[in-house]
Order: structure tokens, then C-alpha cells, then sequence
């Protein structure tokens, strides 16, 4: 496994990181009190960086544990929860809790990871009977800006390039159901999202951070040329100064599986 996130891990991400989890939270907070999150629980996030989503949960659980990776950020999320919540740092392919959990919740993390499937099994076998995984993740198609500008879209292709560089896989959210199936859990459930806006919307800037935050790790890594990175500079300043425009964001599916020995598992 790749030991260094691909967007870094510094103020300026972990911001963008704040605004990504404003503009999705509501969604994935309703899917988790469906899914059992509620003040008894015991939950275990996979990947908390640097806390956003761990609060949220610590407010509304019995218990919460964060699993990170990255020990700066692992060590930000600690100094937030400040008791409140537990913080490990560890690999989630080498980690493991002396006790399963209630609901166990990865978001945006199987998308960097080169084995997924492997990873969907370890997650299933930290959940306790009667409880579930929730995932959510990337399918990478909607991403759009309309009027259509080349010069974006081929930014976007290049973003895409980078991860499967590193056999990462934007488009991981519509084979999880498989792999968890796969890894014992049943009754699994899927919720699309995709949010629009015009320039300056809470979509649109979303986009935006992203993109002009981290083009330069895709130029860096042969995936985009300084000149198209240019043009994408000139072709989204055009896009933005049209009020008419309307940015599409990248599909989003949360995952939802409970726990509960399949047949296939079983046999």
C-alpha cells in the first residue's frame, strides 16, 4: 500500500477537507442514523483525518473511535475530540480492534486503496451481529460543467489518470456491493448523490478547491501538461464569470450493509 496520501496533508487540504465534509454531511448522517447510529452505538470511522466527520459522530454515539493512517492528522483529531472520541493511528490493512463495532463507516477511502476487496472483508469483520457498514465513496461519472469547455474536461481526465497510476479506482463505489456481499455482509443497500450549482455555489466551489488545489500533483505526474494546465485556468475563469453556468459534481453512493453471514460466506 502506498504510504503517503495523494493530496497531502497540510492546513490548505485539511480546509479544503472541512468544506467537503459541510457540503456532503447531511446525507451520510442520515443514511448513519438508518443504519443504527444512535446514542448507544459504538462506532469506528475508517480514515477520520483530521476529525470532521468523528465530531459528528461523537455527538451523536455511546462510542466513537477514529482509525487514521496519517499521524499529523491523526494527531489533529485528537487535539479536536479532546476525549470526546478515541484516535488510533494504524493501516486499516494491518489494524484491528479487540472488539467488533456497531456501525463501522469509511468515507473516501476505498478509492485509494489498491485492494479493495480485501479491505471490504477486514471492515465486515470488525461489525458486530445486527450491525452494519456504511461506504462512501466514488462513482466518478457526473462530473460536468455545462456549457461544456474542453479544456476542463481534459483536466478532469487527467485527475482521473493519476489515480489509476497508482491503482486507485474512482470508480470503486458500484463494486463494493459485490465485495461486500463477498465478505459475508447481507442486506446491502445503495444511495446515489449528485449535487449542481452555478459558479460561487457550495457544488461549485467544492469542485473548484479541488481541482486548482491539486493540479499540480497531476502535472507533476505526467498526467497534464503545463499547457493544458493553462488552458484549464483560462477555460474555468470563462466558465465562472458566466452566471449561466452549471457545474455537476461527481456522483456520490453510500453504501449500507448489515451484518450477517451470506451463503456463500458460510459454506
Amino acid at each position: 500500500m502506498t504510504d503517503d496520501y495523494l493530496l497531502g496533508h497540510d492546513d490548505i487540504e485539511w480546509s479544503r477537507l472541512r468544506e467537503q465534509h459541510a457540503l456532503w454531511a447531511p446525507e451520510l448522517l442520515h443514511s448513519l442514523k438508518q443504519a443504527g447510529l444512535t446514542p448507544s452505538a459504538r462506532v469506528l470511522e475508517v480514515g477520520c483525518g483530521t476529525g470532521e466527520l468523528l465530531a459528528d459522530l461523537a455527538e451523536r454515539s455511546g462510542e466513537a473511535v477514529g482509525l487514521e493512517r496519517d499521524t499529523r492528522a491523526a494527531a489533529h483529531a485528537a487535539r479536536r475530540l479532546d476525549g470526546r472520541a478515541t484516535v488510533h493511528t494504524g493501516d486499516l490493512m494491518e489494524w484491528a480492534p479487540a472488539e467488533p463495532f456497531d456501525l463501522v463507516v469509511a468515507r473516501w477511502v476505498f478509492c485509494f486503496l489498491p485492494d479493495p476487496a480485501t479491505a471490504a472483508a477486514r471492515l465486515a469483520s470488525w461489525v458486530r451481529p445486527g450491525g452494519a457498514l456504511v461506504i462512501q465513496d466514488y462513482n466518478h461519472d457526473g462530473i460536468r460543467v455545462f456549457p461544456e469547455h474542453p479544456p476542463i474536461t481534459r483536466c478532469i481526465e487527467g485527475f482521473r489518470a493519476a489515480w489509476r497510476a497508482l491503482d486507485f479506482d474512482l470508480w470503486v463505489a458500484p463494486a463494493l456491493p459485490r465485495m461486500l456481499m463477498d465478505a459475508g455482509l447481507s442486506s446491502v443497500s445503495v444511495t446515489p448523490q449528485i449535487k449542481a450549482g452555478p459558479p460561487g455555489s457550495a457544488a461549485w466551489r467544492w469542485v473548484e478547491r479541488f481541482l486548482h488545489e491539486h493540479i499540480g500533483t497531476v502535472v507533476d505526474g505526467g498526467h497534464l501538461s503545463a499547457v493544458e494546465r493553462d488552458a484549464f485556468v483560462q477555460a474555468w475563469a470563462e466558465a465562472k464569470a458566466d452566471p449561466a453556468t452549471l457545474l455537476f459534481t461527481p456522483i456520490q453512493l453510500t453504501v449500507v450493509a448489515s451484518e450477517g453471514r451470506t451463503a456463500a460466506a458460510t459454506r
